[in-house]
């Protein structure tokens, strides 16, 4: 038995070196599409930006144009209608009539006198016309129904229609939305949604299965070489040490959180016609540590700066350094094993390291931005009565979270194989 712990050990070392290669591949493989759909989600909310749809001009005046010009070819006089257009034709006939009449008394006053003057008055009586008023309103009305002078009428509201949608159009910077539909080689919005969708769906499953896999595989390097009361060599060490590092990779370089607000649906009634908006975002952010390190460095102020050194030092440095300590701790190069410092990053670290303080700081954040973010959604859809308001809060936690997650765990497990078992 004792012959064959050697062997044993031996075997551990194979069958863990073949899971870290394994590994890394799906790892480099999920950094890869991790960063692909994130582009891919980010395209998408900028496709649906309340601010090309809800609160775009040009959406409007598509919508509200349909639905004029449905009214004006649905166009027919009900038996109140007619009467009402009836009574307004009477009064314009009327106030025609009493125009022309004060303007034939005003050319002939002041030209004639005496008996002259009063000759015109007397010769000219629009009284029959006046009472032949409501015999014209019908007959005009009668014109109006008959089919040519329906359609001509139809053509000139459209026409009216056309030279007001012409002369309203949108304000706002429409440059990112054309530069995503040209990235694609979309003419329509629509085609463009289904087809970022379809990718994004793709990668997600790809995503998905990958994590899992990586998980699993430095799950159970972990397990496999601390099923053991021997000490472990320096080759097991270094893969322990490795297989965390493909951890941190993995959880610094992707999309830890996706923090959304969105209105799925906004329908309201107008002229008896639904006019709806759909897939409205209101806010989207999908960022990993290096995202949120490389945008507080741009943001350039000083309490940016600052922020934007701790998250680098504690998230990427000193998880790193930590590392690199760990595997010089085991193999002793030198008097190493007794620096200060690589004792302190190897032994005492684990009190001060800022890495699980930062996952417990993303997992508040994501409560905490998913219930203000929820709170606000239900807000507006309990306060918007007259309009159908259907909300969605897409925050959620992603891979990178995961990965990040079990990095912290591997790593205080590590530190106590490393002084320990080596």
């Amino acid at each position: 038995m004792i012959e064959n712990k050697p062997g044993r050990a031996h075997l551990k070392i194979v069958i863990s070196t073949a899971a870290l290669i394994a590994a890394m591949v799906l790892s480099v493989q999920y950094i890869s599409l991790a960063r692909q759909n994130q582009e891919l989600k980010t395209d998408l909310a900028e496709l649906n930006h309340i601010r090309y749809g809800l609160l775009n001009v040009d959406e409007w005046t598509d919508q509200l144009s349909t639905i004029l010009s449905i009214k004006i070819l649905e166009f027919k006089l009900t038996p109140e209608g007619k009467e009402k257009v009836v009574q307004n034709l009477e009064n314009i006939l009327y106030l025609l009539i009493d125009n022309v009449e004060d303007m034939m008394k005003t050319k002939t006053s002041g030209r004639l006198s005496g008996i002259k003057n009063l000759i015109p008055g007397i010769a000219i009586n629009l009284d029959p016309f006046r009472d032949s008023v409501p015999s014209y309103a019908n007959q005009l009305l009668s014109e109006l129904n008959k089919p040519e002078n329906k359609v001509f009428l139809q053509q000139f509201l459209s026409n009216k229609l056309n030279e007001f949608t012409i002369s309203t159009y949108n304000l706002d910077e429409m440059t990112p939305l054309n530069e995503v539909m040209e990235r694609y080689k979309c003419t329509d919005k629509e085609i463009c949604r289904e087809l970022i969708r379809e990718e994004i769906e793709l990668k997600k499953r790809a995503i998905n299965w990958r994590v899992i896999l990586v998980m699993i595989l430095i799950s159970a390097i972990y397990l496999f070489n601390l099923a053991t009361r021997r000490k472990i060599n320096l080759v097991q060490a270094s893969l322990l040490v490795l297989a965390s590092f493909c951890l941190l990779l993995g959880g610094i370089t992707t999309p830890m959180i996706d923090l959304e607000a969105r209105i799925d649906l906004l329908m309201l009634q107008l002229m008896g016609l639904k006019l709806s908006f759909f897939d409205n975002i209101i806010f989207f952010q999908s960022k990993s540590i290096t995202d949120v390190v490389r945008i507080l460095f741009e943001e350039g102020t000083l309490p940016m700066l600052f922020v934007g050194v701790l998250v680098f030092t504690f998230s990427i440095i000193f998880p790193s350094i930590k590392l690199i300590s760990s595997l010089l701790y085991s193999y002793r190069i030198g008097n190493l094993r007794e620096n200060r410092l690589i004792r302190f990053f190897v032994i005492k670290s684990g009190k001060w390291s800022m890495a699980d303080v930062l996952v417990v700081a993303i997992f508040m954040a994501y409560v905490g931005f998913d219930g203000i973010i929820g709170s606000q959604l239900d807000e507006l859809t309990r306060t918007a009565k007259p309009v159908e308001v259907f909300t969605t809060n897409g925050t959620q936690l992603l891979e990178g979270f995961y990965l990040f997650l079990l990095f912290c765990i591997s790593s205080l497990i590590l530190s106590e194989i490393i002084t320990r078992k080596t």
